[in-house]
C-alpha cells in the first residue's frame, strides 16, 4: 500500500532544496526506527514501507512537521485537479507579468484565481492555481529578461478531484 504524506517546512528549513529535503526525510525515518527496504544497484535508495505515522512528529527535524497522511492507490496522481502556486518576483518582473496578462487573454486564463500583493520588502507575491494537465511555465513570460531580478516559484499545495 502507498501512503501520501503532507509535510510542512518552516523557519530555516524552507530554504532546504528538494534533494536535501528527501535526504532529511530518510534520516527522520531512520531516527524513528522505521524499517526500510533498499533498491538494488550501486547507489541503493530506500524503498519506504510504513503503516503507522502516528508518532512520526516525535522524530522530525527542526523546521518540519507532518501535517497529514493517508493511503493512496497507484494512480493517485490522476486525482490531482489543481496545483496551487506561489511565486515571489521583483517589481521589474511584476510589471512585465502585469502587462503580459493585460494584453493576452489566453495567457491570463492560464492563471486561475490569480491574486497578488506587494510585501513589506517590495517583493510581489503571486498566488494562483493551474490544472494538473495544463501547467504553464510562468518563466516563459520573463525569458528575455536582461537585468537583475528575483524569481522564486513553488507549488505549495494541491487540490484533489473526485
Amino acid at each position: 500500500m502507498k501512503y501520501l504524506l503532507k509535510l510542512k517546512k518552516f523557519g530555516k528549513s524552507t530554504f532546504i532544496s528538494h534533494n536535501d529535503t528527501l535526504e532529511e526525510l530518510e534520516r527522520m525515518f531512520r531516527r524513528a526506527k522505521i524499517e526500510m527496504e533498499y533498491t538494488q544497484g550501486f547507489h541503493a535508495k530506500p524503498k519506504l514501507a510504513i503503516q503507522d505515522f502516528s508518532n512520526f512528529n516525535k522524530y522530525v527535524s527542526e523546521g518540519f512537521r507532518l501535517m497529514k497522511y493517508g493511503p493512496v492507490k497507484d494512480n493517485y496522481k490522476l486525482n490531482i485537479k489543481y496545483y496551487l502556486f506561489r511565486v515571489y518576483i521583483s517589481e521589474n518582473l511584476f510589471s512585465i507579468f502585469e502587462k503580459s496578462i493585460e494584453n493576452d487573454e489566453i495567457l491570463k486564463n492560464k492563471f486561475i484565481d490569480l491574486e497578488y500583493k506587494k510585501n513589506k520588502k517590495g517583493i510581489y507575491v503571486l498566488k494562483y492555481k493551474q490544472e494538473y494537465n495544463k501547467i504553464y511555465n510562468i518563466w516563459k513570460v520573463f525569458k528575455n529578461m536582461e537585468e537583475d531580478f528575483i524569481f522564486f516559484p513553488f507549488v505549495y499545495d494541491v487540490i484533489w478531484g473526485g
